[in-house]
């Protein structure tokens, strides 16, 4: 996997809090990708590393934005809590079956 050049997590950090900020001047990432001629991926991976650096970059429907109250801190943080959970159950759900075909070839070879 690339790493993105540090100067654009820098510059995609400090463009979303100068011009960005609040969810109402929310930027969709199709146009993060067109001004800072990245892919979606790049952008989706920079924004990672900037929360886990805590820097407060949230989204919603609409964009991305550098977030300008708590509240929609909470909003991006439930967000991320549900999709943490959604992933907990399909990963529990891929592990189920996995020891069901485990235990479904034990029983194969005895």
């Amino acid at each position: 996997m690339n790493k993105p050049p540090g100067n654009i997590k820098a510059i995609l950090c400090d463009y979303l809090k100068q011009s960005h900020k609040g969810e109402g001047a929310a930027i969709s990432s199709k146009e993060l990708e067109r001004i800072l001629h990245v892919k979606g991926t790049v952008i989706r991976r920079l924004v990672n590393i900037l929360r886990s650096e805590s820097k407060p970059i949230c989204s919603n429907a609409m964009g991305y934005f550098y977030a300008a109250n708590q509240q929609e801190l909470q909003e991006t943080i439930g967000q991320l809590s549900s999709r943490v959970l959604m992933i907990t159950k399909a990963r529990d759900g891929l592990m189920k079956y996995l020891e069901n075909m485990t235990e479904r070839s034990e029983d194969d070879g005895e």
